[in-house]
């Protein structure tokens, strides 16, 4: 009888186990739904992977050595090392013809955003090109990357002229596919990196993403490209620059300093300049190239008016001229050798000899304005030597011989002598003659990696 029990039991229980199990069916059903689980999550990464594939992420460090000969700078330190460049440049290519750029720099004490643009391309023609953001402005210099140029820094007169090399704006670029010709022209905020101070000493252009004015200055470019079979090519081109200032005061001085001009708070104080340039490349004992640019115009710098007992600062117009000239020679397939001469007159109308001795003989309610050694010109000898340990990392040895144009004399004394202070506090009186060549020369071991 227990027997028979026992076995009805345990009958009946496996008879229950046997109902709960899933069918087929329910199997089936189950792992689709996690086969389909599982292709949506590849769908998702996939699509993700798609994304960070049109991300390309370049950049480059430059970290450096200098010795600086100069005897302002004795109660600092005359020599260091620093960073001159940290930048990671990141390029999305959101669709056919679209491309945004982004390029910060964390150089240390000097974060920057450098480049943040949107250009759009012509799908059609394959010509045209709009840029709308902050990019660099359309001049050869400006646009040779840091990372490729044959002396260390960029020369004087585009280094005046183009401060921070970005501006914030809207360009226009057309490269035909038959025709070697290259076009730019820019519509920039303008007053990019310039400080216009007040009567207090306040910079009214502080804001780089806000416009000082309601005028917007014009920048074009032209270049054509001349190929010189076998021997090389030669590109030769133009740029000009179209804009103005906002006057905060009503007296404006000419740059002969003999003479002004009146004016009114709100009036469009010009800066025009023009500039021709030429990049001659040639295959000649492994590699020669000889470029160079010339630009002159009016700049101006922008004052304010009287206020109480604060006299009045009038605005500057000054004639000014610039050039630069590069000598490259590749040594090898590893050196290269280069030499620079840059010149740069920040006014053509005023000697050396006629600093201090014009100026104009301003009202009492005027700073009177007198030429000084922001009139003289300067001449800079450039000759850096090159060395590529592979494609992403080169080590350079860099002098600059900097001349300052020299001043007249006075009684046998000259016009300009500054005090200047030792590394030991003590001040050495008219220590710093104009009448001479100043010591200003710099040596710098930089190097650059890449990636």
């Amino acid at each position: 009888m227990l027997k028979t029990i026992l076995f009805v039991l345990v009958t009946v229980l496996a008879l229950n186990l046997k109902a709960q199990e899933p069918t087929v069916s329910e199997k089936l059903t189950e792992v689709n739904d996690k086969v389909n689980g599982l292709l949506e999550r590849v769908a998702t990464d996939e699509a993700d992977l798609q994304k960070l594939a049109k991300i390309k992420v370049s950049g480059y460090i430059q970290a450096q050595y200098q010795n600086f000969e100069t005897p302002t700078l004795l109660a600092k330190s005359q020599n260091y090392f620093s960073l001159r460049r940290v930048r990671v440049k990141f390029t999305y290519e959101a669709a056919d013809g679209i491309k945004f750029v982004l390029q910060p720099d964390f150089a240390p004490g000097n974060f920057v955003l450098k480049d943040a643009y949107a250009v759009v391309n012509d799908r059609w023609t394959k010509s045209w090109s709009l840029w709308a953001g902050k990019f660099n402005r359309p001049n050869y210099e400006v646009e040779y990357s840091s990372s490729q140029r044959e002396i260390l820094e960029r020369s004087l007169v585009v280094r005046t002229l183009y401060p921070g090399e970005r501006a914030i704006g809207a360009k226009l670029e057309y490269n035909p596919q038959s025709t070697p010709i290259h076009m730019q022209v820019a519509i920039l905020n303008g007053a990019d990196g310039i400080t216009v101070n007040n009567a207090a000493g306040t910079n009214l252009n502080a804001a780089d993403n806000i416009d000082y004015d309601n005028s917007k200055d014009v920048m074009a470019r032209v270049t054509y490209n001349l190929p010189l079979g076998s021997f090389g090519g030669l590109d030769f081109g133009a740029h000009g620059y179209f804009g103005s200032l906002k006057s905060m005061t009503t007296l404006t001085y000419k740059s002969d300093y003999t003479s002004s001009t009146p004016s009114y708070v709100g009036e469009k104080i010009g800066k025009n300049w023009l500039g021709g340039e030429f990049q001659l490349f040639a295959d000649v004992l492994g590699g020669l190239s000889v470029k160079g640019e010339y630009i002159s115009g009016k700049n101006a710098s922008i004052g304010y008016a009287p206020a109480g007992a604060v006299l009045g600062s009038a605005n500057f117009v000054n004639n000014f001229a610039g050039s630069y000239l590069y000598v490259i020679k590749n040594l090898g397939k590893r050196n290269q050798l280069a030499f620079r001469y840059d010149y740069y007159d920040p006014n053509t109308d005023i000697k050396g000899a006629d600093v201090t001795i014009k100026q104009y003989d301003a009202t009492s309610a005027w700073v009177k304005k007198a030429s000084s050694k922001s009139d003289l010109a300067t001449t800079t000898y450039g000759i850096a030597f090159h060395h590529y340990l592979d494609d992403n990392v080169r080590i350079t040895f860099n002098y600059d011989i900097v001349q300052n144009e020299k001043v007249g004399r006075t009684s046998g004394i000259s016009n300009i002598r500054e005090n200047y202070t030792q590394a030991d506090g003590q001040v050495v009186t008219n220590g710093i003659d104009y009448g001479t060549i100043i010591p200003q020369n710099v040596f710098s071991i930089r190097i650059q990696a890449k990636f």
